[in-house]
C-alpha cells in the first residue's frame, strides 16, 4: 500500500513539473510579437528569449544624422517566472567595456602620464565624466574631471618592482536622469578595467575606450525587472500599457 501511495506521489509531482513547463512553453510562443506605447516598442522573440525596446525618434531629428543604435534603448534576454510574470536581463555585453592600451616614454621621466581616448560624441561635453585612477601596489587612488592625467612616479612605484596596477571607473555627472516608478534605469558608474598591469619601463599610458559611446552608456539597465503579461495582448511594465500590434 506504501509503494503504491508513493508511486502515486511521484506520479503527481513529475506531471506537476511537466505541467509547468508546458505552461513556460506556451507563454513564450504566446508573448512573441510586437508591442507598442505611445512612442515606444518592445519586441520579443522566443526563439532566443530575447527583447528589445526601441523608442520613435521625434519628427525633428527624422532628418539629421543620429548614431545607429539611438532609437535602440534597451536589450537583453527575458524568463519566464510564472503564468503571468516575466522578468527581463540585460545583454551579456552590457558591462563590457572594450579598451586598449598604448605605452610609450614621453616628457619627463619623473611624471606618468595617463590620457583617456572615448569615442568623438555630441552627448560627451567637456567635465561630463569624473574618473578614477586606482593602484594597487603601492595603495593610491587619484581622481580627475579630465581625461588627461599626471601622476609624479615616486607616488606609484617602489623598489621592488617594475610594474604597477591599475584599475579604472568612470562616473558619469551628467546622466540622462530615467527614472520611473521609483526605479533609476540609468547607470552613472562604469567600471572599464580591474588590475591592469603596466610597466614602468614606460611613462605614457594612453587608454583608448573603443565602444564607450552614448549608445553605451546611456542604454537602459533593465537586470531583473519584472513585467506583466495577460497571456494575449497586453504588457505592463514600468507603469505603462503595451498592446500587440503583430
Amino acid at each position: 500500500m506504501k509503494k503504491l501511495f508513493l508511486l502515486s506521489f511521484i506520479c503527481l509531482v513529475v506531471f506537476e513539473l511537466y505541467a509547468s513547463d508546458t505552461t513556460i512553453l506556451d507563454k513564450l510562443n504566446k508573448i512573441s510579437g510586437t508591442y507598442k506605447c505611445g512612442d515606444e516598442t518592445i519586441y520579443f522573440d522566443s526563439k532566443g528569449n530575447t527583447f528589445y525596446l526601441k523608442k520613435s525618434l521625434p519628427n525633428l531629428m527624422n532628418d539629421a544624422i543620429m548614431p545607429f543604435c539611438y532609437d535602440t534603448i534597451a536589450q537583453g534576454n527575458f524568463k519566464v517566472i510564472n503564468n503571468n510574470v516575466l522578468t527581463f536581463f540585460n545583454n551579456k555585453n552590457f558591462h563590457k567595456v572594450y579598451y586598449s592600451i598604448m605605452q610609450e616614454r614621453k616628457f619627463s621621466e619623473d611624471t606618468i602620464y595617463f590620457k583617456i581616448m572615448i569615442p568623438n560624441d555630441d552627448a560627451f561635453f567637456p567635465k561630463r565624466f569624473r574618473y578614477r585612477f586606482y593602484f594597487d601596489v603601492p595603495l593610491y587612488e587619484r581622481t580627475s574631471d579630465t581625461a588627461f592625467v599626471l601622476i609624479p612616479k615616486n607616488v606609484i612605484s617602489n623598489q621592488y618592482s617594475q610594474t604597477f596596477f591599475l584599475s579604472l571607473l568612470i562616473k558619469d555627472l551628467s546622466p540622462i536622469g530615467r527614472v520611473e516608478e521609483g526605479r533609476s534605469y540609468q547607470r552613472t558608474s562604469f567600471n572599464i578595467f580591474n588590475s591592469v598591469e603596466c610597466n614602468l619601463r614606460y611613462n605614457y599610458f594612453t587608454i583608448t575606450l573603443l565602444n564607450f559611446d552614448e549608445c553605451f552608456v546611456e542604454r537602459m539597465d533593465v537586470e531583473n525587472d519584472l513585467i506583466y503579461f495577460d497571456g494575449k495582448n497586453i504588457i505592463l511594465w514600468r507603469g505603462k500599457e503595451y498592446v500587440r500590434v503583430k
